[in-house]
């Protein structure tokens, strides 16, 4: 039934009271909308523009803001001995990224004379001259604002980490390399591998920079810019994407075991779910109210209590690690139960009675008249059920914490905690994750409506 008759629609009251319902549903959308877009845009950020949480990202259409972006991957923070024209609140890249201006009119400066064929020349000399000298720089005396999104392709492991070694006092004459650490070592060799691809790329600086007598790394920065500048955003842009799908999809099985689990776990709560509603429903069961009840009192509870005498349960019967573990602790739902039993009751009995003259069994009368009639209930189940298994990661890592049986959630779990350094990479991570969720409401929407009105209607 409709909030207006026909007739008041017309109304001067009713096109007032229909514009104030439009204008609530306008600005909902807006208040989900926005946040998505922001961490969309902020999964392709760097260090430099994360902090601005803008719904679009600027350097997609800014030169100077990409120029920024391709200064920052070199520098943790902002280089003053090699820009000391710079201004003097400029201290890290964030404070940068707000002053927009000051981007601008800084950026400006030094690419606006590379249109001049003489300037470019000049500075594409001094460019090549710091390249040619990188093959003999002292690797000890180098300071690397290395990305760990690179560290594991070249240690083989997730876990290394280059923090401690990334703050050594370089640049103090005082200071003396270490002597037979293995770490330190291939801290080394790591630097060194920056400098061996900036020179077989052709690039003219690469994340490892002399941490003193830094003379042309100014010109290469900019003919850097000038010459790859293009190439370097979009790779960088992409480049948290490249490592979530890696992370998430090849060098493991989440991706397969994620699947597996989906399909289980609504195949399975299609199976139970409607059975046991229908039994409570076709027949006189006594204490059916109780019954009902004690299904609705399991929504009660919260996971985390339940989750301890579950796990026991999963040691005790030798499920651990297994997918019967993730699967059979939430294939019998008290709510869905309960809505499919109010859904069943509203059925016409008249066609029950037919389907009894004709001689059709109670298994023939659920699979022929009973589930044909409710589909939208039955898709808006296994929507649930398909969101409960595909987003739940705690209860996943609790009983099953061999890597192997790993599904995305967790996987996105653990990645949200190695890579907190680095937010615009788990903004990636969410992005993608969030993906196959909006697909299948996209794809069911019109079935799913029809779930949650259908009942409303009878």
């Amino acid at each position: 039934m409709g909030v207006l008759l026909p007739s008041e629609r017309g109304t001067a009251k009713g096109r007032l009271f229909l514009a104030f319902v439009y204008g609530l549903l306008v600005l909902g959308g807006i208040t989900m909308v926005l946040p998505f877009m922001v961490m969309i845009s902020s999964s392709f950020a760097t260090n430099y523009d994360y902090s601005r949480h803008a719904p679009v990202l600027r350097a997609f259409w800014d030169r100077n803001d990409r120029f920024m972006r391709s200064v920052a991957t070199c520098f943790p923070r902002f280089p003053r001995d090699v820009f000391p024209e710079a201004p003097e609140a400029w201290t890290g890249w964030t404070t940068v990224a707000k002053d927009k201006a000051g981007v601008d009119a800084f950026a400006n400066a030094l690419l606006d004379p590379m249109t001049n064929r003489a300037a470019y020349a000049a500075c594409l000399a001094k460019a090549e001259a710091y390249r040619a000298g990188a093959a003999n720089w002292d690797v000890h005396r180098t300071t690397c604002n290395y990305d760990p999104r690179d560290v594991e392709p070249f240690s083989g492991s997730f876990t290394t980490s280059f923090l401690a070694e990334s703050r050594l006092p370089v640049q103090r004459d005082s200071w003396t390399p270490p002597v037979g650490d293995e770490k330190y070592d291939l801290w080394c060799r790591f630097k060194r591998s920056y400098v061996e691809r900036m020179i077989a790329r052709g690039d003219f600086v690469c994340r490892t920079v002399p941490a003193k007598n830094r003379e042309g790394l100014r010109d290469a920065l900019v003919m850097q810019f000038c010459q790859h500048g293009t190439r370097d955003f979009w790779e960088g842009a992409f480049a948290n994407y490249r490592l979530v799908g890696q992370y998430l999809f090849i060098r493991g099985r989440a991706f397969w075991n994620t699947v597996v689990l989906v399909l289980l776990s609504v195949l399975a709560s299609l199976i139970v779910n409607p059975l046991a509603a229908y039994a409570l429903s076709r027949f006189n069961l006594r204490g059916t109210e109780k019954i009902i009840l004690f299904l609705l009192a399991t929504m009660a509870f919260p996971a985390a209590v339940t989750a301890i005498p579950g796990f026991l349960l999963i040691r005790d019967l030798g499920l651990l690690n297994t997918f019967a573990a993730l699967v059979l602790p939430t294939v019998a739902s008290g709510m869905s139960i309960f809505i499919m039993k109010g859904f069943f009751d509203a059925l016409p009995r008249e066609l029950y009675e037919a389907a009894a003259i004709d001689g059709a069994g109670e298994l023939r009368t659920f699979f022929s008249i009973t589930l044909p009639m409710t589909t939208p209930i039955l898709a808006v189940n296994a929507l649930n059920h398909f969101i409960a298994a595909y987003n739940s990661w705690e209860w996943a890592f609790l009983v099953c914490q061999n890597e192997s049986k790993w599904t995305i959630a967790v996987w996105m779990y653990q990645m949200s905690q190695q890579m907190s350094g680095q937010p615009w990479c788990v903004m990636a991570g969410f992005v993608l994750v969030s993906i196959p969720t909006a697909a299948v409401f996209l794809l069911c929407q019109k079935i799913i409506l029809r779930g949650i009105v259908l009942p409303s209607m009878k």
